[in-house]
């Protein structure tokens, strides 16, 4: 059943080896032809169509996702379900108004929260995006350009330059007489892998050699076979390494803190409350509106206690500083990664395109010129005549380009005579004609060592030469040698003049070094991770001040696997990834693996890139960073892309986001302080005074404050020299000191107004006493004096004609002395009604002053100094004024009474001030009937000028937070407050702790390491070479029944790439469980 012609097909021999994986770039063309049962003719139409069903298109497999169940997977965590859970007791006890306010406040969150997180099959996805759409391919015997998609195992493409290429392939000889052959006379491709391998100069690729799908040809034309498509590919490797990575966002591991710390405390006093409340004071409860003020009252400490805004305000603060970064080149794909760059430490970056420019050039400075009586302006000039540009070769463009002249060359020198290079004799060289004095002379260059041979003078010039070949070599320049002869050499006499050695390299950009220094004294240590030569990185690190202590990946794997000569000086690999400068000469699998020792070692890691190559490691680091041009791959997987050139946006980006930090940390320190508050403040009026409070005013209190606390993504703020991170104790502490403090504030404000008449006595106003002895008193006075009412206090309230034609009472005295309530009496009915308005009144002077302390903590958390000396942001004193504007209109005019009581009573008779004026902004004049449990409805009436009060103890209170604040910080170290080095041994220790907890789900895999890059699940033995570059084109493959080696369409077999039980040297294949045999080599 193969394709092409039967007869033109290589069958090889593979003995009785039963192996499962094949390495392409390991076997010769004849038995990677046999395996794909093909020819160098290619495939029919037919086989075509019954491969693509075998084998499936050459695309990466998208993962779905259903969009409804992500939404809903929001709404399933702790924080949402204590929200859920006021949301049904809100509705239960028909509180329709709180109802809405709390689904919306939790449909909210989820939609913030689904819209900024990204997922790994959008880094996929742009893998996908990144493979060639068109290529051509032979089959049926001619040339037909498809969809690179439609390619399967066994076409026959053609490629040349300027293609992608389209699958992972292993070319043909350029001879087509002699297509399984290589020749001396061999012109190599050159393929640019930088983006796969981060090598800085194109590949040069012979006969039999392999190529990877994603990287781009620039030099030569092939035709090549198809070994593997789609998640076989070199390509799709990488993004089974990005699938497979799925970081828990540092963000929400503290919003999950908080909220779990939260949730306890609100837990604590729930229980309290209920137990004191109906084992103590007795309370009931009947079905139906305001049926159960308790239950109503727990609602407070429920939805006043959870950070219900949390996320909201996080997120947002997020989004805005990322609108901020984006207008400054820096575009957040995932905003909580904006927070986890404030705490970075470390940033791994990437050579090639990222700290270079990708782009070949001259070190001018440099060149070694060996031909007396030249400059190096000379030599520039004769680089440049040498160079060839018409087919774009790298190192012809940049002898061109590094001539400043060489655009007037052409007018007067006429090319006579062009010899390309072949890899026997290792240079170039072309014949010139001085057009204006009739000279004729040759120029010749190549590898230095070829041309020194060629010169006349060679054994004079041979020690200084090779000095200065190994000078460029220790330094990572590659060196180019330019000679020159006079002649055209038609007579068999030449002698050649060396005028030069060139030293070639990728420079570094012209920000590159500012931003690795500033980097530096931010406390972010820069290290190079690069897929060149080490010497090379080594070089270009010494250029940019970064250290020269590097190493090639094979010592890393040395290291992991415990060699001591490997690890040297260090006493495990952790220590050496930590202290050393950067690797060189890796691979996908290195960067990943180097970011997750890092990571391990409890570091906050960030990553930059710009290649295919670079995309797991992105994926996996706290923070990945694409450059500007980077590949889809590379931006997919990264959380910030930058639009500028270079790496200056990390600058801006590194200090907004330590602004954002500081701005996420002091909402986080309020909103700890505010749970502590409102739960113990609350919880404490209930439980000793049996006082309700209403649910509406703490839900809006939660909006107004919490609202406005979104003006803080807009704050002024002063950020850190160091990285920050997350102190979780501190600021546990700080938040409960600061409650308990403002609960204090709270309690007594309402033991001075409910429980003296101080302000009656000292400030002549209306009282809020509701002591019994003051109400009875009152009371007495009122109905005697005042009203001097034709019933007496003792009568039962049936008596009072207002109330007895009402319905509630039967609608005559008759009736109504029929009923529970004849043994009331009209003093005690007075009682109440004063009790129920005053602590009406009351609610809306805590409400008031809660408000106003709680909002204006803000200004003391928000920094280390004096809080009125250093100046907030303009917005941030804007959103205090107006949410406490809306706070004191609410205390002053109140809700009229709103919730009115159940069983209530209207045009009340006793519910005046205490200086018997009537009340204001109480229109329904309902009030609680005595002996029901309506008489703990938590209504709200307007205080007046209780407002006054209200600021101005929030003001006197206000004075001792700041040295409250200064102690906290001096016993806690809060930031170095006290000790520096303290503090950063105990950031190191947080940043522990969150490691710890950090999951990586790989699906289906284990965490992957130095010798298990793949997380395959059953490794058990560690395999240095299992990082070889040659594992890079293995493919699955199986027997027909025929005893046939064939590429395997068993998708699993590609899986089990990342979890194969056995591991074993390069070059012998991989078992499953049976003899493990070399392939037969034609």
């Amino acid at each position: 059943m193969g394709g092409g012609d039967q007869k033109s097909e290589v069958k090889v021999a593979v003995g009785t080896t039963t192996t499962e994986e094949v390495n392409f770039e390991k076997i010769d063309l004849k038995e990677a032809l046999s395996i794909l049962n093909t020819s160098s003719h290619g495939l029919s139409s037919a086989e075509v169509d019954k491969r693509l069903k075998e084998y499936g298109q050459n695309k990466l497999p998208e993962s779905t996702r259903n969009p409804i169940l992500v939404f809903l997977g929001y709404m399933w965590n702790p924080l949402s379900w204590a929200m859920e859970a006021a949301a049904i007791i809100a509705i239960a006890l028909l509180d329709y108004a709180d109802f809405a306010l709390i689904v919306g406040l939790l449909i909210l969150n989820s939609v913030i929260s689904y819209v900024e997180e990204s997922s790994a099959d959008k880094a996929i996805k742009a893998l996908a995006g990144a493979l060639a759409p068109k290529c051509k391919a032979v089959r049926d015997g001619t040339v037909q350009t498809i969809d690179a998609v439609n390619l399967v195992p066994g076409d026959v493409i053609i490629m040349k330059f300027g293609d992608i290429v389209a699958a992972d392939v292993k070319l043909f000889s350029d001879d087509p007489q002699k297509p399984y052959d290589k020749h001396s006379d061999e012109v190599p491709m050159q393929i640019d892998q930088a983006a796969l391998t981060g090598e800085s100069l194109p590949a040069k690729k012979y006969t039999g050699d392999v190529a990877f799908s994603g990287s781009a040809i620039k030099a030569g034309e092939r035709h090549a076979v198809v070994y593997a498509t789609g998640i076989n590919t070199f390509f799709g490797r990488a993004a089974a390494l990005i699938s497979g990575t799925n970081n828990v966002a540092n963000l929400q591991i503290i919003m999950t803190k908080i909220g779990g710390v939260c949730l306890v405390t609100i837990g604590l006093w729930v229980v309290i409350e209920l137990c004191v409340q109906f084992g103590n004071y007795r309370h009931g409860c009947v079905s139906g509106e305001e049926g159960c003020p308790t239950l109503t009252n727990m609602l407070v400490i429920l939805v006043g206690g959870i950070p219900i805004a949390m996320p909201t305000v996080l997120s947002v603060t997020l989004a805005l500083g990322a609108a901020k970064l984006a207008t400054e080149g820096a575009i957040v794909a995932r905003m909580s990664a904006v927070e986890e760059m404030a705490g970075m430490d470390i940033l791994c970056s990437d050579k090639t395109g990222t700290l270079t420019l990708n782009k070949l050039s001259i070190e001018t400075g440099n060149i070694f010129v060996t031909e007396p009586g030249l400059t190096i302006e000379d030599v520039l000039k004769y680089g440049a005549l040498s160079a060839d540009i018409t087919g774009e070769e790298p190192i012809d463009v940049v002898l061109y380009n590094s001539y400043a002249q060489a655009a007037t060359l052409a007018n007067r020198y006429k090319k006579l005579k062009w010899v390309p290079f072949n890899p026997t004799d290792k240079f170039t060289s072309v014949t010139m004609l001085d057009q204006e004095s009739g000279r004729v002379f040759r120029l010749l260059k190549g590898s230095p060592q070829v041309v020194l041979n060629r010169a006349y003078n060679k054994d004079k010039l041979a020690d200084s030469v090779n000095a200065k070949m190994v000078e460029f070599a220790n330094r990572g320049f590659r060196s180019l040698g330019v000679a020159m002869a006079e002649g055209d050499g038609a007579d068999g006499k030449t002698e050649w003049h060396m005028l030069g050695l060139l030293p070639l390299f990728d420079p570094p950009r012209h920000d590159t070094k500012d931003t690795i220094e500033y980097c530096h004294q931010q406390g972010i240590e820069v290290k190079m991770v690069t897929g060149d030569h080490l010497l090379i990185g080594k070089e270009t690190a010494r250029m940019l001040g970064m250290g020269d202590t590097m190493y090639a990946s094979e010592v890393l794997i040395k290291a992991k696997s415990g060699d001591k000569a490997a690890l040297g000086e260090f006493q495990n690999v952790v220590e050496m990834v930590e202290r050393c400068n950067g690797f060189a000469e890796v691979f996908p699998e290195h960067k990943y693996e180097i970011v997750a020792i890092l990571q391990e070692a409890d570091h906050v890691v960030g990553m930059t890139g710009d290649g295919v190559n670079d995309a797991p490691a992105l994926k996996k680091a706290d923070v990945g960073i694409a450059v500007a041009g980077a590949t889809d791959a590379a931006r997919g997987a990264a959380d910030i892309v930058l639009t500028e050139a270079g790496l200056s946006a990390i600058k801006t980006a590194v200090l907004g986001a330590r602004k954002i930090f500081q701005r996420m940390t002091t909402y986080s320190k309020y909103t700890v302080a505010m749970t502590f508050r409102i739960c113990f403040t609350f919880g404490l009026l209930t439980v000793i005074y049996d006082w309700y409070f209403p649910t509406i005013l703490i839900v809006i209190m939660a909006v107004f404050n919490d609202g406005a606390m979104i003006a803080l993504a807009k704050d002024r703020v002063e950020p850190s020299r160091q990285p920050n991170a997350w102190n979780l104790k501190n600021i546990f502490l700080m938040g409960i000191v600061y409650g308990l403090y403002l609960t204090l504030s709270s309690w007594a404000l309402y033991q001075t107004a409910c429980k003296t008449n101080f302000f009656e006595k000292h400030l002549n106003m209306f009282s809020l006493d509701d002591r019994y002895v003051t109400l009875e008193a009152w009371c007495k006075d009122y109905i005697v004096n005042v009203k001097k009412a034709p019933y007496s206090i003792t009568d039962s309230v049936c008596k009072i004609p207002e109330y007895n034609v009402q319905e509630a009472f039967g609608g005559s005295e008759a009736a109504c002395m029929k009923m529970e309530f004849k043994g009331e009496s009209v003093l005690s009915q007075c009682m109440v009604e004063q009790k129920y308005v005053r602590g009406a009144m009351l609610r809306s002077l805590i409400y008031n002053q809660v408000s106003v302390s709680g909002q204006a903590l803000v200004l003391v958390v928000r920094n280390q100094a004096y809080s009125l000396a250093q100046k907030a942001g303009t917005l941030t004193y804007v959103a205090f004024v107006f949410a406490q504007i809306g706070s004191t209109l609410i205390s002053i005019f109140g809700f009229g009474g709103y919730v009115p009581p159940r069983n209530s009573l209207k045009d009340c008779q006793f519910c005046s001030y205490s200086d018997h004026t009537p009340l204001k902004f109480f229109p329904s004049k309902e009030v609680p009937i005595e002996g029901t449990e309506s008489r703990y409805t938590a209504s709200v009436i307007g205080c007046l000028g209780y407002v006054i009060v209200a600021w101005i103890w929030s003001g006197i209170w206000y004075v001792l937070l700041d040295p409250i604040k200064w102690i906290l910080c001096w016993v806690l170290n809060e930031d170095g407050f006290r000790d520096v080095s303290s503090a950063r041994f105990e950031r190191r220790q947080e940043l522990q702790r969150i490691s710890q907890e950090k999951t990586v789900d790989m699906a289906g895999m284990t965490t992957p390491t130095i010798s298990n890059p793949l997380g395959r699940a059953s490794i058990q033995k560690p395999v240095a070479m299992v990082l070889d570059r040659a594992s890079a084109a293995l493919v699955p493959v199986h027997r027909t029944s025929e005893g046939l080696m064939r590429v395997s369409n068993d998708p699993h077999k590609a899986r089990d790439l990342a979890r194969r039980s056995r591991l074993v040297e390069v070059g012998v294949q991989r078992t499953s469980g049976g003899p493990s045999k070399e392939i037969t080599r034609a």
